[in-house]
């Protein structure tokens, strides 16, 4: 996050990230998604053990 302080008004302004699936911006109802069909295949990809963790 990036602090902004402006006219004694102190903002905290949100880095803009892009959407882990494919890459664009993301839109609120889904973020850090863009879309629901983003989020969909993300939720699949790890319930198909695609996308892993480490242990250690």
């Amino acid at each position: 996050m990036e602090v902004v302080k402006k006219n004694n008004i102190i903002q905290l302004k949100k880095k803009k990230s892009k959407c882990p699936t494919c890459k664009k911006i993301p839109k609120e109802p889904f973020s850090p998604f863009c879309s629901k069909k983003c989020a969909e295949l993300d939720l699949m990809k790890w319930l198909s053990d695609e996308h892993q963790t480490n242990i250690n």
